[in-house]
């Protein structure tokens, strides 16, 4: 079964590269663009049990228009009620969903109320590490030159993977992405899982050969 990668297209006008917000579990207000740093560890602390239903994207002042439907940002994904709804119907692996509600830092206006922050969880084990070619680069970080998936994605329409560079990015079976390809959602892009790296190191200017691993000199 063939298999998409998810990932924000960056030339469209709709996707910034950098967002400039962070995530927050308090409003916060200031007509100088100040704000405090967040006591939670998003998007992670998700998993914490005293973590509210409603967070807050608090928003500066280079925010844009904000009008996309999909944004993925660092392991946690930004959906509007519109591309979730769509998702919904699908099998999807273990995910944790809050409300977000984007506010203005400088004077607390709400910029959007339609938006969901969503983080996979339990993706360890969606990799055959394997089959898989991988490899680790010079940070650690491990390069996956190669994907094979286990036999438990085929229970999921929808799932997350974690292990590689590519951790936190969102898959879907070739029957969704049909459904999405109907769909025309403008802002975003399926890959498939063969080129997806490829397309990761065009987005993000990821060089494997100076990021790979050095051989350390021996002395004669």
């Amino acid at each position: 079964m063939n298999y998409y990668m998810l990932m924000n297209d960056y030339k469209s006008s709709l996707i910034p590269r950098y967002l400039h917000a962070i995530v927050d579990v308090k409003k916060q207000v200031n007509k100088n663009w100040d704000y405090e740093g967040s006591d939670y560890s998003f998007p992670y602390d998700m998993e914490q049990p005293d973590c509210p239903e409603k967070l807050f994207l608090l928003c500066n002042r280079n925010i844009g228009a904000l009008k996309f439907n999909y944004y993925r940002h660092s392991r946690a994904h930004l959906m509007s009620d519109y591309f979730f709804d769509f998702l919904k119907p699908f099998r999807m692996s273990d995910f944790i969903c809050k409300k977000l509600l984007a506010t203005s830092i400088k004077d607390g206006e709400t910029i959007r109320d339609d938006l969901n922050y969503i983080y996979f969880t339990n993706n360890d084990d969606f990799l055959d590490f394997d089959k898989s070619k991988l490899e680790e680069d010079r940070y650690r970080g491990v390069i996956p030159h190669k994907l094979v998936f286990s036999e438990k994605v085929l229970s999921y329409d929808i799932f997350a993977i974690t292990g590689t560079l590519l951790s936190g990015h969102i898959f879907l079976s070739e029957m969704v992405a049909e459904k999405f390809f109907e769909k025309k959602i403008a802002g975003l892009k399926l890959i498939k899982s063969e080129d997806a790296f490829k397309e990761y190191c065009l987005d993000y200017g990821y060089d494997i050969e100076i990021n790979k691993k050095r051989a350390k000199r021996r002395l004669p």
